[in-house]
């Protein structure tokens, strides 16, 4: 009897050894034998389970959306209100503590600049943030419910958007201006901001 395949074990270091270098030094910098150091594998590994860095990069969004989701679920696990289900995605995404990943951020960042530059990146991030402007569309509607308050759909569908970017310049602040911002402050004001719509 064989022994049982690491492929997945190996393509997730790849893809971690791509994050952090992607953090550190922007994409461009991150070449494979960069990536294969940070992964601990060696750069014939890296080709062997990925054709490109290309490859490696839609990957790892892939990932880092899932990671945020699972977050998010966790949080929405101990939510009993939409109030709290609101509150659990602004924390999930925003707030410091268990789970939060800076590296990611500073990757996420790097991301949404790849999204510019390369058609393939930016279809798969443009479709992570339709999911994520449904979800958080799905998730205003229920507050909207709860709190009785007047938002109509178009602004409801406006208040998503301001949130995501919200999240998204949070993100572009704490890798690149991080040492001068308050230290947690995003995830409490942004709840205020949304919160004082009702």
């Amino acid at each position: 009897m064989g022994r049982p395949s690491n492929k997945e074990q190996r393509r997730q270091q790849i893809t971690q050894g791509l994050m952090e270098t992607m953090a550190h030094s922007g994409y461009d910098k991150s070449s494979i034998q960069a990536i294969a150091k940070s992964a601990g594998l060696t750069p014939g590994l890296i080709h062997y389970h990925f054709k490109t860095k290309q490859e490696i990069l839609v990957e790892l969004i892939n990932n880092l959306n899932g990671k945020a989701q699972a977050r998010f679920q966790a949080r929405l696990d101990l939510a009993s209100t939409a109030t709290d289900r609101l509150n659990a995605y602004i924390d999930a995404a925003l707030a410091l503590g268990d789970g939060a990943d800076e590296t990611a951020v500073s990757a996420w960042v790097t991301i949404s600049s790849e999204a510019i530059r390369q058609e393939e990146v930016r279809e798969v991030y443009q479709g992570i943030v339709a999911a994520n402007l449904t979800q958080l569309t799905t998730l205003l509607s229920d507050y909207k419910k709860e709190m009785t308050g007047k938002l109509d759909k178009a602004a409801i569908k406006a208040l998503a958007s301001m949130i995501l970017a919200s999240i998204e310049g949070c993100y572009q602040l704490a890798t690149t201006a991080g040492e001068l911002m308050p230290r947690d402050y995003a995830a409490k004001t942004l709840k205020a901001l949304v919160h004082s719509y009702t």
